[in-house]
């Protein structure tokens, strides 16, 4: 009898798993752990944030005195956008669908490079939205936490992991507006020069990529 009953529960569970491999994903629910009230309530609570951050660095790139900050905040934007995505990819269908982790920081770490490099790129009128930055910045930190805080509370793996992605995601967030704010700071009246030369050790996309809290 004990050989018969190890025997069905390992043809239920290989049957399972080719089910899950071609169902549908409203078929898949059935065999996942559902999303409960709770999950949903953050979950909607999350489109909402995200939206608007999408929506806040589209306002900041249209602000942006110089391209390479304009391109910036739109690729801040972009990332919040495909956050908005996956969190609502979760909610309708249950299933997670988060990008690779993004190369945020890499790609931030070139374009002031690039800043740097160009004589004729002046920051002024960037100091004067230096409160702006520091709001966007404050912003990601809350962010940040309210996503580690949902990952420890969760029950749900997927939604556990996805929290856990989006964390390390505001975390770059965070670390690219500070590392922003302390370019504009250290950049001198007159084109092209700086009080210091920026070193950008933060800008590493690694050092965050799969990071527990």
């Amino acid at each position: 009898v004990s050989t018969q009953s190890t025997w069905g529960k390992n043809m239920f569970a290989s049957l399972s798993r080719r089910v899950l491999a071609t169902a549908t994903p409203q078929l898949k629910r059935a065999f996942c752990t559902p999303l409960s009230a709770s999950d949903i309530s953050v979950l909607d609570y999350l489109l909402k944030v995200e939206k608007d951050g999408e929506d806040y660095y589209r306002e900041l790139a249209s602000k942006a005195d110089n391209e390479g900050f304009k391109y910036i905040f739109n690729m801040l934007a972009d990332e919040e956008a495909k956050h908005y995505k996956a969190i609502e990819q979760l909610r309708v269908s249950g299933d997670e669908m988060m990008d690779k982790p993004s190369s945020i920081l890499s790609d931030t770490r070139s374009i002031f490079q690039q800043i740097q490099d160009d004589p004729k790129v002046s920051l002024l009128s960037s100091k004067d939205q230096m409160a702006l930055y520091e709001g966007a910045r404050d912003l990601e930190a809350r962010n940040r936490d309210f996503y580690v805080e949902q990952a420890k509370d969760a029950k749900n793996p997927k939604v556990k992991a996805l929290f856990q992605q989006m964390a390390n995601e505001e975390q770059k967030h965070y670390v690219m507006i500070d590392e922003l704010m302390q370019f504009v700071a250290k950049a001198e009246p007159g084109s092209g020069r700086w009080a210091e030369s920026p070193e950008w050790v933060r800008l590493d996309d690694q050092l965050y990529d799969g990071w527990k809290y």
